[in-house]
């Protein structure tokens, strides 16, 4: 049964986004029949959105030992499905777990691999892949060399599937599986009072040039004045002024806000690799020179500490009516 098969993510029981555009993708390419494939527990409602992607067949692994996640529970599930459905190219959504257990499942299955895919197309009979390295300074292309191809796409590369009748949904058993290591505690990281970063429509980023780490608040304090998400520079980040999964870039989260402000971030190139899919990118920085403006539609050359209050006061009064 060769053709494409896309792999749904399930987070907590509940379709990501990032799958549709997965299932959108692989119906561009046209290498059919297309198949999805979802692993988790408790997925039943996601099984249901999913199987209407447009998908010939969907397959689902649905069991309580798939949860906690441990990676070899997910390889052996993934390659029951790929045992059945016998595809040619196996798509993936970008996540914390498939940069785990995918190249896990790769090194099994003997099937070339590329992670953080911007662009995957067809060049005759070549699957070609763009994704970037260096930070993100270049922009890197890769044939693929196997018969068996597996891609992990970067959120936003590709329209979602438009719905389509819903499919034939297949249980799969999972395979017997004796992991070796086991989930003894799990911490979960508050997102703060504002929207979560990943899908935030408006995000206000700060870097070291607000000064101080009692200063942030004033970057808290603005993304508050517009409901919006809050970022963070590596460099913010490794100094400790807020926790790891606010960091933006490419070692951080790569998002696609309508509206992305980066106060006193410098633009280093590594910070813009996480905002290729930002529509608008607004810089205050006292530096005229500074690489964020480059990037930038608008800017502000200012002291961070003097224009955000500022800011923040005419958004709330903007916000109340107020001219």
């Amino acid at each position: 049964m060769a053709g494409t098969l896309v792999f749904g993510a399930v987070p907590e029981g509940a379709l990501a986004a990032a799958s549709l555009e997965a299932a959108g993708l692989a119906r561009s390419l046209g290498r059919g029949p297309i198949i999805g494939a979802l692993i988790g527990s408790k997925c039943g409602s996601a099984a249901a959105m999913f199987a209407g992607a447009g998908f010939e067949q969907l397959f689902v692994v649905d069991d309580e030992r798939l949860s906690p996640y441990r990676a070899e529970a997910f390889v052996a599930a993934a390659a029951a499905i790929i045992s059945i459905a016998q595809p040619e190219i196996v798509l993936f959504t970008e996540t914390g777990d498939t940069a785990e257990w995918v190249p896990l499942l790769a090194g099994r299955l003997g099937a070339a691999l590329a992670t953080g895919c911007t662009w995957l197309g067809l060049e005759g009979e070549t699957l070609v892949a763009t994704r970037p390295v260096c930070g993100g300074a270049v922009l890197a292309e890769y044939a693929f060399d196997r018969p068996l191809r597996f891609a992990i796409l970067a959120p936003g590369m590709a329209a979602p599937a438009e719905a389509a009748a819903p499919c034939a949904v297949t249980p799969i058993a999972l395979p017997a599986v004796d992991p070796r290591v086991s989930v003894r505690e799990e911490v979960t990281q508050s997102a703060g009072a504002g929207p979560a970063l990943k899908k935030a429509k408006v995000v206000v980023s700060g870097g070291l040039g607000i000064g101080s780490k009692e200063n942030w608040r004033l970057v808290e304090e603005a993304a508050s004045s517009l409901g919006a998400a809050v970022g963070a520079s590596r460099a913010v980040v490794e100094l400790g002024w807020v926790p790891s999964h606010q960091q933006v870039g490419f070692s951080g989260q790569k998002i696609g806000p309508d509206l992305y402000i980066a106060v006193g971030i410098s633009g280093a190139v590594h910070h813009l690799a996480g905002l290729a899919r930002a529509k608008t990118i607004v810089a205050i920085n006292k530096d005229p020179q500074a690489g964020i403006f480059r990037a930038a539609r608008f800017g502000v050359v200012g002291d961070a500490r003097e224009v955000l209050p500022a800011f923040a006061t005419r958004v709330r009064e903007l916000r109340a009516g107020r001219t």
